[in-house]
C-alpha cells in the first residue's frame, strides 16, 4: 500500500474514533482548518461561542436547620435524596404528595394537609403530625414508632397493616368494624 494512502486511512480511523466526523452543531460558531500535509480538513468549535447554562447540576440551596421548607424545596429533595428527616414541613399543603420510601424521622408536620399523601414504606419515627389532615393517606409498611398523632384526622387512612381507619379516627386509627371505647 502506498505510504500516502496508509497515512490517509490511519488519519480517517483516528478521526472516526475521536468523533471529529460528527455533524457540527449549528448553535456553535466554527472554524474550518486544513492540514495540507495529510490532505484533510476539519472543524473546531469557537471557544467564544455562547453556551446554555447547565441547570441540572446547579447546587441545591440547602435550607438552615429548623427552617420551614417551601414546596419547591421539598420536591427538589424528593427528586434527589428523599431524606426529609428532621425537616420543618409544618402547616404546608401537601395534598396527594408522594412521600413513599422517605426518611421523615423527626420531621415536623404539625398542621400540614397531607390528605391522600402516599407515605408507604416511609420512616416516620418520632415525627410530629399533631393536628395534621391525614385523611386517606397511606401509612402501609411505614415505621410510626413514637410518632405524635394528637388531633390528627385519620379518616379513611390506610394503616401500617393495610387496614383502613374508620370515619371519626382522630389521633389514633380506629379500624373499620370496631366500636369506639
Amino acid at each position: 500500500m502506498a505510504p500516502k494512502l496508509r497515512v490517509l486511512i490511519m488519519t480517517c480511523l483516528y478521526l472516526a474514533i475521536t468523533g471529529t466526523f460528527q455533524k457540527p452543531s449549528p448553535a456553535l460558531a466554527q472554524e474550518v482548518y486544513t492540514n495540507s500535509d495529510i490532505g484533510i480538513s476539519a472543524t473546531t468549535p469557537n471557544a467564544s461561542a455562547a453556551t446554555v447554562p447547565d441547570t441540572k447540576n446547579t447546587p441545591f440551596n440547602e435550607p438552615k436547620p429548623g427552617e420551614k421548607l417551601s414546596f419547591e424545596q421539598i420536591t427538589e429533595i424528593l427528586r434527589t435524596t428523599r431524606n426529609l428527616a428532621g425537616r420543618n414541613l409544618s402547616g404546608l399543603n401537601l395534598i396527594g404528595l408522594n412521600l413513599s420510601d422517605c426518611d421523615l424521622k423527626g420531621a415536623d408536620m404539625r398542621g400540614s394537609n397531607l390528605e391522600r399523601a402516599n407515605m408507604m414504606g416511609s420512616n416516620l419515627e418520632r415525627s410530629d403530625m399533631t393536628g395534621a389532615n391525614l385523611k386517606m393517606a397511606s401509612f402501609y409498611q411505614s415505621a410510626l414508632t413514637a410518632a405524635k398523632l394528637d388531633q390528627a384526622i385519620l379518616d379513611g387512612a390506610i394503616w401500617v397493616d393495610k387496614s383502613i381507619c374508620a370515619k371519626g379516627s382522630i389521633g389514633e386509627c380506629r379500624k373499620i368494624g370496631t366500636k369506639p371505647e
